[in-house]
């Protein structure tokens, strides 16, 4: 007689774990500039690309950040499964994407405005919305994808 050998599944339950707390001193992030200080104490010095995941509620509260990629001097990797896992953990209603460029020029790239499209693409699907996508340059400098259409749009309603 020969024994069947059980295959087994393991059971796991995810969840975020908490590293610490940032000091912030604003319940909801309202504008552009809100976002910008907020993440900006995170990558303030930073000498590489990094991509910053900001999840926030239903009242555009923090609810928690996340450090989604670390790349080189002038490039980083960006996966929609590592932008939205945080998320998806956090039941974020919404999402902020920010990275910075070391060179200082906030510029966006031609990959930075496809990673963008199909970032949010890929939160219609998940129902998480992508808010905006902002990069950071020196002292404050920013450019947020999201003015970036509102400008646009505001320019086609002129004609």
């Amino acid at each position: 007689m020969q024994l069947l050998e059980k295959n087994y599944v393991p059971l796991v339950r995810i969840h975020a774990v908490k590293e610490q707390n940032l000091p912030y001193g604003k319940r909801q992030l309202n504008t552009t500039q809100e976002v910008v200080e907020f993440s900006g104490q995170i990558l303030e010095d930073a000498d590489r690309e990094y991509v910053l995941v900001l999840s926030v509620d239903t009242k555009c509260a923090p609810v928690g950040i996340e450090v989604a990629s670390i790349g080189t001097l002038n490039q980083a990797l960006i996966e929609p499964r590592e932008i939205f896992k945080h998320a998806i953990l956090s039941n974020a209603l919404g999402i902020f994407i920010i990275h910075n460029h070391p060179s200082g020029d906030v510029t966006p790239s031609t990959e930075n405005r496809l990673v963008t499209e199909r970032l949010e693409n890929a939160g219609k699907i998940l129902g998480i919305k992508v808010l905006d996508h902002i990069i950071l340059g020196e002292y404050g400098t920013f450019y947020s994808l999201e003015e970036e259409k509102r400008r646009e749009m505001e320019l086609c309603q002129q004609m």
